[in-house]
């Protein structure tokens, strides 16, 4: 393990934005996460890129068994910002999430067709990640690992039973989103597909429906059309069934200390009816 943390070291120092770089370079995970509307983006635009996936030992340089006995450096040290993912390609070198999506959405065209659609795009994309990060977000009520066992659990529960700061309240955010866009399209902003739609898609599919399928169907329905409108396009049926992570977080031992969770590979099956077995296309 010492040894393939010093090789992945060596493989991120030595990357850079080069305009000779005949393939770009995602860093993430070997997680959904929040790589998802990047990676889904990429297949679908058949994109030939190099994908690197760093596990939770590599990234925080310990094991992830529960002895967290050291095994080398910690990779996170290597990046910018100490987060993942990072972008490289010909020209640029990105380690944002939203800044990465917005740049291959500008790259490969779904990014609105006027700049009010595209403003209405970043609205959305900012409503995604806060719907998880944010201090009212998912992730939040469901990282459990430091806190006391009572407070974790109190603390879940209130998240859950609506109200403000709730789950139901993130939600209710989508769904006025979604009312906005009045050509009945089916899809957050505009008449097509979006990068809105794709970080949309992942927030909703595989992290608040995953964490509750009966209370999102309940409280939500039009959002679980949604996702199912999304789910059956081509493209993204088709990177669901053959590229797509097994579990939205990290599995195992560490996974279950961190989170209440989401770190089971069940958790992501099933979660809305996907078209027909297409080839890969927008």
């Amino acid at each position: 393990l010492r040894e393939r943390i010093e090789e992945l070291a060596a493989q991120l120092q030595g990357l850079a934005a080069d305009g000779a770089r005949a393939r770009p370079v995602l860093v993430y995970f070997d997680i959904v996460g929040i790589a998802w509307p990047i990676r889904c983006l990429l297949h679908a635009a058949g994109v030939d890129y190099e994908y690197i996936q760093i596990t939770a030992e590599e990234w925080f340089g310990f094991r992830q068994d529960g002895s967290e006995e050291p095994v080398g450096p910690k990779l996170k040290d290597l990046f910018v910002n100490t987060h993942i993912p990072r972008y490289v390609d010909a020209d640029v070198d990105l380690s944002q999430s939203l800044v990465i999506m917005q740049y291959l959405a500008k790259k490969h065209g779904l990014y609105g067709d006027s700049l009010t659609e595209e403003l209405r795009i970043q609205e959305v994309m900012c409503h995604c990640y806060d719907a998880v990060f944010q201090f009212s977000g998912l992730f939040r009520v469901n990282f459990k690992y430091g806190k006391p066992r009572d407070h974790a659990d109190e603390e879940l529960k209130k998240f859950l039973r609506g109200g403000q700061n709730s789950y139901q309240m993130q939600l209710a955010g989508f769904t006025r989103y979604l009312g906005l866009n009045k050509t009945g399209s089916g899809f957050m902003v505009g008449t097509r597909l979006s990068i809105a739609d794709l970080h949309a898609f992942n927030v909703l599919a595989n992290w608040f429906k995953a964490f509750d399928r009966a209370l999102f169907t309940t409280v939500a329905p039009e959002l679980d059309v949604y996702i199912n409108h999304i789910a059956v396009l081509p493209a993204v049926s088709h990177y669901i069934r053959h590229k797509q992570e097994p579990t939205l977080w990290f599995p195992g031992e560490f996974g279950a200390k961190m989170m209440h969770r989401l770190t089971t590979p069940e958790e992501l099956q099933g979660l809305t009816t996907l078209g027909p077995e297409p080839g890969p296309a927008l």
